[in-house]
């Protein structure tokens, strides 16, 4: 049979096996067992889902937005200004290293287009995450 793989965003992969030999080892040893590999899987981060919707919405329009002005300038408005502004806004630490190295790459690749209101949030959230891993 095929090895289907599970993998949460920014995770390391996990496969069907895994999850097979985790839950078979529930019906031996206990819940316990199996904690380290369900809070592997289904770890979050929404500072990357965000970097990650930044990203696509600059793609999309990089590819389909109209050559005019008037219709580039509207076209903004739908794929990439949304993202961007939450990501301009943003406040929280990143939960994951995933996110914090997301968000420290977009913070360098920002900085290098000039003066843009995304490289302090993200220097910010990277390094409340890092400084809040260095705790633990």
């Amino acid at each position: 049979m095929l090895e289907k793989s599970v993998q949460a965003a920014g995770e390391a992969m996990l496969t069907r096996r895994h999850l097979i030999a985790a839950s078979a080892a529930v019906a031996a040893v206990g819940v316990t067992a199996i904690a380290p590999i369900a809070a592997h899987a289904v770890a979050a981060d929404p500072l990357l889902d965000a970097v990650a919707a930044f990203r696509s919405g600059m793609a999309d329009y990089n590819a389909n937005a109209p050559q005019d002005d008037a219709g580039a300038n509207a076209y903004c408005l739908i794929s990439w200004m949304p993202p961007h502004a939450v990501l301009a806004n943003w406040t929280a630490p990143a939960t994951t290293r995933a996110g914090a190295m997301a968000a420290l790459r977009l913070a360098v690749d920002e900085e290098e287009t000039g003066d843009s209101p995304l490289v302090g949030p993200m220097m910010r959230a990277a390094l409340a995450f890092l400084e809040q891993e260095g705790a633990l």
